[in-house]
């Protein structure tokens, strides 16, 4: 793990460099809330397939997760800073441009940095992600206290060994302020959406492939939670990125 200063928030990630190079730019995985690059990426096999593809994987743990630093502070995790920290991590890795792998959070902050700089990114995957609002019914003075579907998620998440319950808060919060916005869209530059048959989260994924000119994978059988592990899923992306 390596570590990097980025304003008063310490970010670590992993960089992970394949035996043999395939030759095709660095990968970017960006988690989703309440889990880390090892629960999101590695357990589900994707940094394996990636590596075995000859793809270099970069994976951090996004502020407020994993072995990263946790604020408290709602400000602390407005989508900014967070697009502030990846690039100061490829900064600090001499990488000019990336091909960014989302999953939920993590596929907003992606497209949140490449609308930031175009130039740091070839490909973009957006995955379990739609355009509705991710905290629509949901009181975030009190999240996990309700039946919203962000609810069920922050209860979960929040129960997880080693996760911080009130930075996770004060993420969702941080999020909330700042709404997605699908205006403008993300175009010139190649788009991949995948989510879940079952994703009530990622409902509209197909409508906002199709207004960014992009491409959508739906993932028969799963949903928010098992999405992420379907070998569909990767095979689509690392055809997407082959291509």
């Amino acid at each position: 793990m390596s570590a990097n200063l980025a304003g008063d928030v310490t970010m670590r990630y992993v960089d992970l460099r394949p035996q043999a190079s395939g030759g095709g730019v660095p990968v970017l995985l960006l988690h989703g809330f309440g889990t880390d690059f090892s629960m999101n990426w590695r357990a589900a096999g994707w940094a394996q397939a990636l590596e075995a593809a000859g793809l270099r994987v970069i994976g951090p743990d996004l502020r407020g997760h994993g072995t990263s630093d946790k604020p408290a502070d709602s400000a602390s995790y407005l989508p900014e800073h967070f697009v502030a920290d990846l690039l100061a991590m490829l900064d600090e890795l001499g990488v000019d441009k990336v091909d960014v792998v989302g999953y939920s959070m993590g596929s907003r902050l992606a497209w949140e940095l490449a609308l930031t700089a175009p130039e740091r990114v070839g490909r973009v995957v957006l995955g379990g992600f739609g355009p509705k609002n991710a905290f629509a019914g949901a009181d975030l003075s009190d999240p996990g206290s309700g039946d919203a579907p962000f609810d069920l998620v922050y209860r979960t998440v929040a129960a997880l060994p080693g996760n911080d319950a009130a930075a996770l808060a004060a993420c969702a919060r941080g999020q909330a302020s700042r709404p997605f916005d699908a205006d403008p869209p993300l175009t010139g530059i190649p788009l991949l959406l995948v989510s879940g048959a079952g994703d009530t989260l990622a409902e509209g994924a197909a409508e906002l492939a199709e207004r960014c000119g992009g491409t959508h994978v739906e993932v028969p059988g799963r949903d928010h939670a098992n999405a992420v592990s379907s070998r569909l899923f990767r095979q689509a992306v690392l055809d997407f990125l082959a291509d």
